[in-house]
């Protein structure tokens, strides 16, 4: 009984939630089956939910005192009582969501003909479409609902000329419709270059120039001009003006979004930044760090954030490459106890280790990151970068050697490395360790050859686009030029 779905899910559910289901379960007008009740009662005054395993006879023995039944009765039961548990689940959606009641309301108004009605239930309608000052794309759908609603009525009991809603639901339809569309188009892109995965974009080839040519079409619609410059911005890298029009559209329009939709939109801009400065423009440095003041001072990354702990560490990673140790410093430990439990050690301990190494102290910085079993990709990746720039900084061959080996090994083993994430690592690999060959030889030869080779490897990583960490290679490189002269 203790692995059922049924109690898996009522341990996922707060005090308050338990409380309103065992009156939702005690109600005549869902549930007329008094077993079910006593269930439910078992479950919650025997703290079932904390045990395990469970003795599944005694629980039916407390259901059913003196009376004998097989295990199939319980089996049934929960099965039941797990139906009521998805009811009210569906309920308490449905009665939190204030639009979705009024909009059912106003179709069995419609159907139902109840004129006393349809005056109040239309007003209120539009009260809670319109009170919040959030324009984003859901607002375009409620709207589209809206009319979609009283063309029906208007169907049902007008006549065929003078009724505006027909119109207005095309209008509010197109507007979700390119919100949307535009919206998904940019996560497609986006999620495309984190994890292999291939999408089908044909239809923005005729949309994206339609919409260019016909502005007038959603001019004063932040939900729709924001994602499209987003899109534009993602396929035409090297046009840097999408980039600041998102910046200055995402700040005026602030009002207009939820904060999860916000932090998102933001994260685009972010992105594009990173980027830029993977290209090696090292001018968007100060552009990322602005955009990430600006998100902590206005406190989006801690409004119900369930990516908090990439936040954290992009906040501390931007923090200290402008040299601003003592603010990074803060920012670790603002973040450490507003982690998720989950994986809050392991995050903490991979950003003080990066405060460490950039601060040169790369001895504690080498003891935490060897200390910690980082599993998700992106930690794992990571922090083999940094002690890949530990061991070629401090020279030690064996360890730079096994790393960049076992490194290797991990970037062809893991398939949910996108191609383009796997060519920036492997890159960086690469010259790092032609590097660290000049490196080690460096005390020894002084030469022309040496110097041929120097010239050739900066050559070849300034031709080469796709390289992860290059301004840091670029920084070693130069510094092997000034220690040969």
């Amino acid at each position: 009984m203790h692995k059922s779905k049924l109690l898996k899910t009522l341990k996922k559910l707060s005090e308050d939630e338990l409380h309103s289901f065992r009156v939702f379960v005690r109600s005549p007008y869902f549930n007329t089956n008094n077993d079910l009740v006593t269930l439910l009662e078992v479950i919650y005054s025997e703290g079932l939910l904390d045990k395990s395993p469970i003795d599944n006879s005694n629980v039916l023995a407390k259901i059913y005192p003196g009376k004998s039944y097989g295990l199939r009765r319980l089996t049934d039961l929960m099965y039941f009582l797990t139906n009521l548990l998805e009811e009210y689940l569906s309920v308490e959606g449905y009665r939190q969501n204030k639009f979705q009641q009024k909009l059912m309301l106003m179709d069995l108004v419609y159907v139902k003909n109840l004129d006393a009605l349809v005056n109040g239930v239309e007003k209120d309608l539009e009260q809670i479409h319109t009170q919040s000052s959030v324009r984003d794309s859901n607002y375009f759908y409620e709207s589209f609902m809206i009319h979609s609603e009283r063309d029906y009525g208007f169907r049902l009991h007008g006549s065929i000329a003078g009724n505006e809603s027909l119109q207005i639901k095309s209008d509010q339809l197109d507007l979700f419709y390119l919100a949307l569309k535009l919206k998904d188009a940019c996560e497609m892109i986006n999620r495309s270059r984190i994890i292999s995965v291939d999408y089908s974009l044909e239809m923005l080839d005729v949309l994206v120039p339609y919409l260019l040519q016909n502005p007038e079409l959603y001019t004063g619609h932040a939900a729709i001009q924001i994602y499209l410059n987003i899109y534009l911005m993602l396929t035409d890298d090297e046009n840097e003006k999408y980039f600041f029009q998102l910046k200055k559209l995402a700040d005026e329009n602030e009002s207009t979004f939820i904060a999860e939709e916000l932090r998102s939109i933001y994260g685009y801009a972010q992105n594009y930044c990173i980027r830029r400065l993977n290209q090696g423009n090292i001018d968007y440095l100060n552009h990322l760090f602005e955009i990430y003041k600006h998100i902590l001072n206005s406190g989006l990354v801690f409004a119900d954030n369930n990516n908090m702990q990439w936040e954290f560490k992009n906040f501390v990673s931007i923090g200290l490459r402008v040299k601003e140790y003592a603010w990074a410093y803060d920012v670790i430990n603002i973040f450490k106890d507003k982690l998720p439990s989950d994986v809050r050690q392991n995050s903490y301990t991979y950003n003080l280790a990066n405060y460490y190494y950039e601060t040169s102290d790369y001895k504690k910085a080498t003891k935490l990151l060897n200390s910690v079993d980082f599993t998700d990709i992106y930690y794992n990746l990571d922090s083999k970068v940094m002690l890949l720039k530990i061991y070629y900084k401090l020279e030690e061959d064996e360890s730079f050697y096994a790393l960049v080996s076992a490194f290797d090994i991990y970037m062809r083993r893991n398939k949910l490395i996108s191609k383009d994430i796997a060519e920036m690592y492997h890159n960086l690999i690469h010259f790092t360790k032609k590097a660290f060959i000049l490196k080690t030889k460096l005390p020894y030869e002084r030469n022309k050859n040496y110097e041929r080779n120097l010239a050739r490897l900066k050559q070849t990583i300034d031709k080469t686009k796709n390289i992860g960490n290059i301004n840091w290679l670029k920084d070693e490189i130069a510094e092997l030029e000034t220690q040969n002269n």
